[in-house]
């Protein structure tokens, strides 16, 4: 009988959780999403996820190296978007290496999205390790896909 009732309180939960009228039909950028960066020699070596999640909170991890990005995003418009984040990388005895940082802004139409976006990398103190790196994006909406 418990089980029953906890099952009626999740639904109940998730059902008041669900947004509604104009809100839940307004197109929105939130969701993760697949990225295949490009610099102006070509695509770049590696893939990366971003989720673009509610309050404006950003994460993104990439193939290229270990490590998270944190941030934050906001939506300028139906379609338009832009977000900042860091990534901390650690050398190999686990001591902080260098802090990337990246802002860019793009735009979003259904389960497709492009923009710009610029990288800045830094030493733990804080200097510029390099001149910033510019690159384009494209990405496609992470689907529900039945087991």
């Amino acid at each position: 009988m418990l089980s029953g009732l906890g099952a009626g309180a999740l639904g109940t939960t998730i059902a008041m959780a669900a947004p509604e009228g104009a809100e839940a039909a307004a197109p929105s950028v939130r969701g993760t999403w697949t990225i295949a960066p490009k610099t102006a020699r070509g695509p770049a070596p590696f893939h990366a996820l971003a989720a673009f999640a509610a309050g404006g909170v950003f994460v993104t991890t990439g193939s290229d190296e270990a490590g998270t990005g944190l941030g934050e995003w906001s939506q300028s418009d139906a379609s338009g978007f832009a977000f900042t984040y860091l990534n901390f990388h650690f050398d190999s005895a686990g001591k902080p290496a260098n802090t990337v940082k990246v802002r860019a802004a793009g735009t979003f139409h259904g389960s497709q999205l492009s923009g710009r976006a610029t990288l800045s990398t830094f030493d733990p103190s804080g200097k510029r390790l390099s001149p910033d790196a510019r690159f384009t994006f494209i990405g496609n909406r992470v689907s529900i896909q039945a087991p």
